[in-house]
């Protein structure tokens, strides 16, 4: 089925002709708010002609159509009505008893209203919902008691990864626009703006917020866990089973190697965002970050030095110098300039060399011996500012003495009630091979009152 199968054929009409394409999205916009506003799910015709005169008479707006012959005011507002009504973004309804006229939204109207209000002005989601609404769906007692996994586990679970993808290139592409604009940047005044929107913008708050919020990498291997088990016969079976009744309700009719291939695809597909993809995208993210902070020091200097040097004589003249066809004049010449790598000349691009230090004059400098005791004292300063509590001898000892009482070692048994008693752990694991100790973890984390660290178990060495 075409989509122009469901829609008029001139449905697109008021949007693709250049004179008035503006003046009739401003106008859909205006009648998509005002149901909005309203319970009732249709308008009174002549309240909607008035809203609409008065926002072409505020705004000055004129319909410089061949098929208007409206001066101002209400005509003209008609004219918008009759407009959308023909091309299929409004219907006309009239009472039987008191002959009022109203006006609905079609569905389709809807439709085209709210994706260009999306395209003006785009919603911020909240990336890190999607994880914990995936994370409490695994808690939930449906999962627990096997009921409905399909429905209310694997597809929502499978939709919220997609969604979480999808927001996040389009961060990435947000990110990409802002760069190319820094790029054509003509003066300071405009950069200093930019730079402004940058702070201030969405993304880069965003951004922050996945930084902080690291609620993937908590709930990253749980979730993992979870998608693992739901492979398994008693999960699985169910699983295809739900999912060939849900299609038969719908009318359609699929196999049971469809089925069980479908399922298998959702699941891998989401654990394998949720393991490679995710941190693909977000490194890519920090990249262009770090990109454009680059671009707008360059962007910076050049443009300064355009307005000392508004000619380049100087730029040009040395550009023309580390392109010299001798190889040893080139290698000389690059080593006194960084023209080739920032793209600007300015004096921290010119290496002086350095002039050896004249002595003009004795100094002398009054000392006095310590005695014994004053030297005992700083050495013992110096040994307690030098003492390293954290060190890997100190970290031997530690678990040395943990050994003592037990042949394995469990973290969870830790009372980690303040910050030293996390620093102590992990330090230990950092310094557990070189001490000749063997560390395993099973991707759980152990949460105190005020501190969340990962779950390992150690033993010795005998090798």
């Amino acid at each position: 089925m075409n989509v122009f199968d469901i829609i008029p054929s001139d449905f697109f009409n008021c949007l693709a002709g250049k004179s008035n394409n503006r003046v009739y999205a401003d106008c859909l916009e205006l009648i998509h708010n005002q149901y909005d506003k309203e319970i009732s799910y249709r308008l009174e015709r002549s309240y909607l002609r008035d809203v609409l005169a008065a926002f072409l008479l505020e705004n000055h707006l004129d319909l410089s159509d061949e098929e208007n012959t409206a001066n101002a005011g209400n005509d003209e507002a008609n004219f918008v009505l009759r407009k959308f009504i023909s091309v299929g973004w409004l219907e006309e309804d009239q009472d039987d008893s008191t002959f009022e006229k109203y006006i609905l939204m079609t569905d389709n109207g809807i439709a085209l209203a709210e994706f260009l209000q999306k395209l003006k002005r785009p919603a911020t989601p909240e990336f890190s919902s999607y994880i914990l609404n995936i994370y409490n769906r695994f808690n939930s007692k449906e999962y627990a008691n096997k009921q409905e996994l399909y429905n209310f586990i694997l597809k929502p679970t499978f939709s919220d990864a997609k969604a979480l993808s999808s927001d996040l290139k389009k961060l990435s592409t947000s990110i990409k626009k802002i760069i190319e604009k820094m790029n054509h940047e003509g003066s300071l005044e405009s950069l200093t703006e930019n730079i402004i929107s940058y702070c201030d913008g969405d993304f880069i708050k965003e951004y922050s917020r996945l930084v902080h919020q690291q609620n993937i990498h908590i709930y990253r291997n749980f979730i993992t866990r979870k998608l693992d088990e739901m492979k398994q016969p008693e999960y699985f079976n169910l699983l295809c089973t739900e999912l060939l009744a849900e299609e038969k309700a719908h009318k359609i009719l699929i196999s049971n190697i469809e089925a069980e291939e479908r399922v298998y695809e959702m699941i891998d597909s989401t654990k394998k965002f949720l393991h490679d993809d995710y941190n693909k995208i977000m490194d890519d993210i920090k990249l262009k970050i770090n990109t454009y902070i680059h671009i707008a020091i360059a962007r910076e200097r050049m443009l300064r030095n355009k307005g000392l040097d508004i000619r380049g004589v100087v730029e040009q003249t040395l550009r023309i110098l580390i392109s010299s066809e001798n190889s040893s004049e080139k290698e000389e010449l690059g080593n006194l300039f960084n023209i080739q790598k920032y793209e600007y000349v300015d004096q921290s691009s010119v290496m002086y060399p350095h002039k050896s230090q004249q002595i003009l004059h004795n100094t002398e400098s009054d000392y006095f011996e310590l005695t014994q005791e004053e030297i005992e004292r700083q050495k013992y300063i110096l040994e307690q500012e030098s003492l390293n509590p954290y060190s890997k001898d100190q970290m031997k000892k530690y678990m040395d003495d943990l050994f003592i009482q037990n042949e394995i070692i469990d973290n969870s048994q830790f009372n980690y009630s303040n910050k030293e008693d996390i620093l102590k752990s992990l330090a230990a694991v950092s310094y557990a091979k070189e001490n000749g100790y063997l560390i395993e973890t099973d991707g759980t984390y152990i949460e105190s009152e005020n501190y969340i660290t990962k779950h390992w178990r150690a033993r010795k060495n005998d090798k």
